[in-house]
């Protein structure tokens, strides 16, 4: 019953803030909070997608969209919609755009419970940004009697 309550109280005010326009983006940011809290992915994407998606985006600081990679990073594991990881990836760029010192700092700063979803999708938008050449002998097919045996080379090398 609480979770249907604080869920309608938070509709209300998505819809009361789309139609006034006058909500920040620290007021949705921090509603997104809330639902996701309350298990409500629905609204939580609802209320990322429309900061992503605002017009005017210069009034969004770097800790801001740190903080929405981390909320869409969130609705993935909750979720498993690859599109979150696309937003996710898109809010941690833009976040080190704008001020990369702020974004470093918000990441350094994240609770322990959520210091993997920084870690996770800092490797991934590294992976994206920086591919690297698929190795030539990565289709090389290994006979079944030499899985699994060390190479002598490398016996030496441990010794």
């Amino acid at each position: 019953m609480r979770h249907t309550l604080i869920s309608i109280i938070l509709s209300a005010a998505v819809i009361t803030s789309a139609c006034n326009g006058s909500n920040s983006v620290a007021d949705d940011i921090a509603a997104a909070e809330l639902a996701l809290a309350n298990e409500d992915v629905t609204t939580t994407r609802d209320l990322c997608n429309g900061i992503l998606s605002r017009e005017e985006k210069e009034g969004v600081e770097a800790s801001q969209f740190a903080r929405l990679s981390i909320l869409y990073m969130q609705l993935n594991d909750r979720t498993d919609n690859p599109d979150d990881i696309e937003l996710a990836a898109r809010c941690f760029r833009e976040a080190y755009k704008i001020n990369p010192d702020s974004a470093s700092a918000f990441y350094q700063s994240l609770p322990v419970d959520e210091d993997k979803y920084a870690m996770t999708l800092a490797a991934i938008v590294h992976t994206l940004d920086n591919p690297k050449e698929i190795p030539t002998d990565h289709d090389r097919e290994v006979p079944l009697d030499e899985i699994g045996r060390i190479e002598d080379t490398v016996c030496d090398s441990i010794y």
